[in-house]
């Protein structure tokens, strides 16, 4: 029989049932996002699912509704339980996200993050140049320094950077909405690196257009910092058409 997590340090006998379900609904979910099970097929049943994972009956209900709150499954009576279209999955939901990094990464989704990105990134980057303190100014060059920093071949250091830049703007927006999709954003970045970092011809390009959002920030030049952030997100746009090219998509 195979659990939820083998590799687990914590004895079966106290895990709570919340810890139990929660490792039951991550499991699905990261079969779900790999495409383990495919988009409208029917999950094992839970006779199946109970003795593969070695859980309760409760523990796996509880750990599918969760995901159908998610978006990522129905259960239809005398049908089982449907994984949805990837349209109905909640994306920005954060245990999905999550998910998501460990899956190959999804041009559409990449692709529908670029376009929000370029909606929602140069008017951060105006407000930010209109509003950011010294901490914040500190925190966006931190980013910018990192990327300078890294091995253009250490995709995880150049990702982690990239984040820290990025929401460092959003962050020093000092807009509510704009700060709380920062969390949100930073996590759905690393899809969007993962893909769109590998095909950028050239590493300099991509860290030197940073480094001028940065500039158009600290010098309090809103509309330059709005269209420099355009013209940074627009190479992130342009190297995932490269990168679907690539893969044939």
């Amino acid at each position: 029989m195979t659990h939820v997590d083998p590799t687990s340090t914590t004895p079966a006998a106290v895990r709570s049932p919340r810890h139990v379900t929660r490792q039951v609904m991550d499991e699905l979910g990261r079969r779900i996002l790999a495409g383990h099970y495919p988009q409208r097929s029917v999950l094992p049943t839970e006779l199946q699912l109970c003795e593969e994972f070695g859980v309760s009956r409760t523990a796996l209900r509880e750990a599918t509704k969760m995901l159908a709150a998610k978006g990522l499954v129905v259960a239809r009576r005398r049908a089982g339980t449907i994984v949805q279209d990837s349209s109905l999955w909640n994306r920005l939901d954060v245990d999905v996200l999550s998910w998501m990094d460990a899956a190959d990464p999804d041009p559409i989704f990449v692709r529908g993050l670029v376009e929000a990105r370029l909606a929602i990134e140069p008017a951060a980057a105006d407000l930010a140049a209109q509003r950011a303190t010294a901490s914040d100014l500190a925190v966006i060059e931190a980013g910018f320094l990192a990327m300078q920093a890294a091995n253009p071949a250490d995709l995880a250091a150049f990702a982690a950077a990239d984040i820290e830049f990025h929401v460092g703007v959003l962050n020093a927006s000092h807009n509510p909405v704009f700060t709380g999709l920062a969390n949100l954003i930073g996590r759905a970045l690393r899809s969007s690196v993962r893909l769109t970092t590998p095909a950028s011809g050239d590493h300099r390009r991509a860290v030197s257009a940073h480094g001028e959002v940065l500039e158009a920030i600290r010098l309090r030049q809103p509309e330059l910092a709005r269209s420099r952030m355009r013209a940074l997100i627009d190479i992130a746009a342009l190297d995932l058409t490269s990168a679907s090219v690539r893969r044939g998509g």
